[in-house]
């Protein structure tokens, strides 16, 4: 019980944390849910059935996703012998992580969500805060961080893939979806980003060799190369953070599209596929960048008395921060979003309240592709209620099973949606955590819900 308690404070403490470094957006069981409106999120061309949405600001959808190749919380927290307590333990990881090491975090939140029909097509517009980070790691950083590096004498320690990449923005968009003819609807969605803050690795080849001479006489060798812009964060020591100044910032302006597709090839089979996030981010005000000015330094280490009350390692951290020459300055720079593709097959039964489903979806990160694939069951109980389940496969993560429950309560829906139900009881086990929930104001047509319709059938 104490263990379980003191891994959900050090999660409260980590979540700032991993907010602030926050992935891939997947949301497998959100995609093809039509009972929602948000799930033209994943295709502008889905079109919702009810007349008219409108989100309850702030609250209408919240989601959040983290996605680690390495390891879940549980393999980085080890408990001390005859006792209850934990420790950070990150010797695991060393052995067991992959090459390419990626820790990705979503989260994203409406502001504002409008959505309603003309005819038999779809408009909403809306405000969406979203915040995507990437943090890519290598083995030897690990190494380096937990062993120290008098454990690799000779050996070259490489870090040149560790990249840390964040983009927290508003998207201020426009959707349509429109049908052609009667089995074929396009959609797309114009995003105005205002760009509130970023973290952009532009360039890292760190390395170090560390050299031995003589008997407990050692040195060490590293390139610096590094190049990190950031925008949006505060300047020096002296500057206050404002949060009025952070969120009314309009300077940073960029623009994506979303574009998507619904095919209704018989009465049984429709296929879709979409493309989201396709755009960039100019970042112009609040800049800092920081860039090595020497691509490579040399540390023999220092003289001190080691019978002094003097801080030695003070001292040492002081002499090799001083062989370190960081310029700082200020540039304009652009970042692209993780462009993700999603495509789908889905087998209704004939009275269509059913339905099979199998969706591909993958992200571009920034060196590599990360897919996922999900089989689902959707069922449309009544007109009050449905829900879905899915298996997922992820490629650090191939056991994910997944719930969503959808109710509508004139003029109330409400739904709750996770494609790992195991995140919520096993958390600390997973290497794939996600939950999407929100609340919405819905006006159907009345044709979809005739008087007296009870919420669960019975045949």
């Amino acid at each position: 019980m104490m263990k379980n308690i003191i891994k959900y404070h050090i999660v409260l403490l980590l979540v700032p944390l991993l907010m602030g470094k926050a992935f891939a957006q997947t949301d497998l069981l959100l995609h093809g849910f039509r009972f929602i409106p948000q799930s033209n999120y994943n295709n502008p061309a889905f079109i919702p059935e009810g007349k008219l949405f409108i989100g309850i600001p702030l609250i209408s959808s919240v989601s959040s996703s983290t996605y680690s190749s390495s390891f879940s919380l549980d393999d980085i927290l080890a408990t001390k012998a005859s006792s209850d307590s934990l420790y950070l333990n990150l010797g695991g990881l060393i052995t067991d992580s992959n090459e390419d090491n990626m820790l990705t975090e979503y989260f994203e939140s409406d502001l504002l969500y409008v959505g309603f029909k003309i005819n038999n097509n779809y408009l909403s517009f809306g405000i969406r805060n979203r915040l995507y980070s990437r943090v890519f790691y290598s083995d030897d950083l690990v190494k380096l961080l937990w062993n120290g590096n008098a454990n690799y004498i000779d050996e070259e320690l490489n870090l040149s893939s560790t990249l840390l990449n964040q983009d927290h923005f508003l998207a201020y968009y426009l959707n349509f979806g429109f049908m052609i003819g009667e089995k074929f609807s396009l959609g797309v969605r114009a995003n105005l980003n205002q760009g509130l803050s970023s973290i952009q690795t532009r360039q890292n080849d760190i390395r170090l060799t560390t050299a031995t001479h003589d008997q407990d006489i050692f040195s060490f060798s590293a390139k610096t190369s590094f190049l990190v812009n950031t925008s949006g964060f505060a300047a020096d020591s002296t500057s206050t953070f404002s949060v009025s100044n952070y969120i009314f910032n309009f300077k940073n302006i960029g623009f994506s599209f979303d574009i998507g597709a619904d095919l209704k090839v018989s009465d049984r089979i429709n296929l879709n596929f979409s493309v989201l996030d396709v755009g960039r981010l100019n970042w112009k005000s609040g800049l800092k960048s920081y860039e090595s000015n020497t691509d490579s330094i040399e540390f023999s280490g220092i003289y001190a008395d080691i019978n002094s009350k003097g801080d030695i390692f003070a001292a040492y951290g002081d002499s090799l921060a001083a062989l370190i020459d960081i310029n700082e300055f200020e540039q304009d720079f652009s970042t692209s979003l993780p462009i993700r593709i999603y495509a789908g097959l889905e087998y209704y039964s004939l009275d269509r309240k059913n339905r099979l489903s199998f969706t591909f979806a993958g992200t571009f990160l920034t060196n590599k592709f990360s897919p996922a694939v999900s089989f689902g069951f959707e069922r449309e109980v009544s007109k009050h209620f449905a829900f879905k389940v899915n298996y997922s496969w992820l490629q650090y993560a191939p056991l994910n099973l997944g719930t969503g429950l959808a109710f509508n309560f004139k003029p109330f829906q409400f739904y709750f949606l996770t494609d790992n139900v195991f995140s919520t009881f096993l958390w600390d086990k997973q290497k794939y955590l996600n939950f999407r929930f929100g609340v919405n104001l819905m006006f159907p047509e009345k044709r979809h819900i005739p008087k007296g319709e009870p919420v669960f059938r019975t045949r």
